[in-house]
């Protein structure tokens, strides 16, 4: 049915005075039915407790009283904020990397090596080079690194636990562990060899494993299809960029400048060559943009309006909300000690997802392999992990998904998780890892606890 423009009379609308400026938003039309069942296409843009302000065709406000709408519009209105409109309207250009920079985060590009992602740190003032794993409950250090970078590993008395058996570790002190500007000081993290039974000339892949316990700390989002990992400095232990002033404050960028220094602000105006600043604390400062890095030069030579608009009315937008405001799918995810868990299904089954970025493909427990209907092989192949190795079989899936994405006809190794029944039921059944993570666009948020998915 062709909408029709509804009269006032026919809605009770009371007409405003003053036109809007149609130019003034990006016109996104909505068909809103009145109670009467008349439909009235309009850009809804502001709202009190009992009204509706909404701009016509013809370039009117109408204020639309609540009782008038459908319960469904009506519905909508509720619900409608003014910061959501205002995004999708002017930023939605906005990349993830650009909105959450914008709030104070400091990123990084993670690089892929097969699935996992690694980034560069220092470890006791040494470089270091860090696997980011969620599905470590805790982080640790390599025996032969931890001891490279000076660092003295205690007697090997604890145990550690992986998905191919255990492992002895002792507990090492760490002076400093820095990413970037953040930098923890004082801890104590175990040490093991993470090339326990691995094959002969086996080269470990890192020098430490960052856990969920650092993850959660910094509020961590890990964003696949940007490739980066956000960090919030200011809730290390020190912050490298000298503003933790305990304010919370997160709508400041970090800048580094080509001397070593760093400035966190937000942009307020540019010219062609020289960038104006606010500062934390008030001050304005002007400073040439070709005195920063290449990649904060380039930021602020490509900065807009837009960066400045998103700031001044999108602030109080949730990552869940911006990322909801992009298609995601978001799951909230459970954590258990560090662990975080999401339910899906397998092979239309309701079942439970450990979050894994560490490792490389997906694993099922064996017997969930088998009590979910998985055309489960030989055991004629072998999984690594901390702890060693176990056997382990090709497992054949006809369907897994999370929400509404969908993922058939995939192949899995199987092993058995609970290493004999000595942990008995593991509460899961198996590692959703970085393999069905990087084909769905992931992005894990820990200041939410949420996981985002999307299927192009």
């Amino acid at each position: 049915m062709k909408p029709i423009l509804l009269t006032s009379v026919m809605l009770g609308l009371q007409l405003g005075a003053v036109a809007v400026a149609q130019s003034s938003v990006e016109q996104e039309y909505r068909d809103f039915k009145g109670a009467n069942g008349k439909i009235i296409q309009a850009v809804l843009i502001d709202k009190t407790d009992t009204e509706a302000v909404m701009l016509l065709r013809n370039g009117k406000r109408a204020n639309v009283a609540l009782d008038k709408l459908s319960e469904a519009d009506g519905d909508y209105v509720k619900s409608w904020s003014r910061e959501k409109a205002v995004f999708l309207q002017k930023c939605r250009g906005l990349t993830i990397r650009q909105c959450l920079e914008l709030r104070g985060y400091e990123s990084f590009t993670f690089r892929f090596e097969n699935n996992s992602i690694f980034i560069d740190g220092k470890i006791n003032g040494k470089p270091a080079k860090l696997l980011i794993d969620t599905g470590a409950g805790t982080s640790l250090l390599h025996i032969p690194s931890a001891t490279a970078m000076g660092l003295e590993v205690g007697p090997l008395t604890e145990k550690i636990y992986g998905v191919a058996g255990e492992a002895p570790a002792g507990w090492t002190a760490v002076p400093t562990i820095q990413l970037g500007e953040a930098v923890f000081k004082d801890r104590r993290i175990l040490a093991t060899d993470m090339l326990k039974d691995k094959p002969e000339g086996t080269k470990a892949r890192e020098d430490a494993i960052l856990g969920a316990d650092f993850m959660s700390k910094l509020d961590a989002v890990i964003s696949y299809p940007e490739r980066r990992i956000f960090l919030r400095p200011d809730l290390s232990d020190e912050d490298k960029a000298g503003v933790s002033d305990g304010s919370g404050t997160t709508d400041f960028r970090l800048f580094k400048t080509k001397d070593g220094k760093t400035l966190r602000g937000k942009v307020l105006s540019k010219t062609p060559t020289v960038a104006s600043f606010e500062v934390l604390g008030g001050e304005n400062r002007q400073i040439a943009i070709d005195r920063f890095i290449p990649e904060d030069e380039a930021y602020l030579k490509a900065w807009s309006e837009v960066g400045a608009l998103f700031l001044q009315h999108c602030q109080s937008l949730t990552v869940n909300e911006l990322l909801i405001l992009r298609n995601y799918q978001s799951f909230q995810f459970e954590r258990r000690g560090n662990h975080i868990f999401v339910d899906g299904t397998l092979n239309d089954n309701k079942v439970t997802y450990m979050i894994d970025t560490g490792a490389d493909n997906s694993l099922l427990n064996l017997q969930a392999a088998m009590d979910n209907h998985c055309e489960v092989g030989d055991m004629d192949q072998e999984v690594y992990g901390i702890g060693g190795k176990a056997p382990a079989a090709v497992t054949k899936i006809a369907k897994v998904t999370m929400g509404d994405a969908v993922l058939t006809n995939r192949k899995v190794l199987s092993t058995d998780l609970t290493r004999g029944g000595e942990f008995g039921d593991i509460g899961y059944v198996g590692l959703f890892g970085a393999d069905f993570m990087r084909e769905l666009d992931a992005v894990i948020t820990y200041t939410e606890d949420r996981i985002f998915l999307i299927q192009r």
